[in-house]
């Protein structure tokens, strides 16, 4: 496709915190089981949730447009980044939520406070540079939209 609302496979970051928690806790899983609950409704829930987090990770990056968000050229302020500075995270988040209650795996779960502190440390840095990258722009977008939810 082309044109500024084109999809780019590179906007599409996987979080590495979040990936590597959702390995090894999966890795846990299957050495050493823990089930949430064993309930239909808790698979059935993660995987609402991992819809969830797909359709706001796809909104992201459709809000991008064809942007490249490691070295972005403006401010992307529309779409979902108008209720969250870090959608794409908050996206990733509810996946591996999900994920982990589809497969009723306590494992990542446990290890999710881990991956959030990582997330968060990497977001405070990507937050740093769009600072210095866009001055008053940025810090007037910060002011009025919350970092996460």
């Amino acid at each position: 496709m082309a044109g500024s609302r084109s999809w780019r496979w590179r906007n599409v970051p996987v979080p590495e915190p979040h990936l590597a928690g959702l390995v090894v806790g999966l890795l846990l899983q299957r050495r050493w089981p823990r089930q949430l609950s064993g309930r239909p409704a808790v698979r059935i829930g993660g995987v609402a949730l991992l819809a969830a987090g797909t359709a706001v990770v796809v909104w992201a990056t459709a809000s991008a447009g064809s942007d490249v968000l490691k070295e972005p050229g403006r401010l992307v302020t529309g779409g979902p980044y108008a209720h969250s500075r870090n959608p794409m995270y908050v996206g990733w988040t509810l996946m591996y939520v999900g994920a982990a209650a589809a497969r009723d795996a306590a494992w990542p779960l446990l290890l999710l406070p881990g991956v959030a502190a990582a997330t968060h440390r990497q977001v405070r840095r990507e937050e740093a540079a769009l600072a210095a990258r866009f001055g008053a722009g940025f810090e007037a977008y910060a002011t009025r939209v919350r970092r996460y939810l």
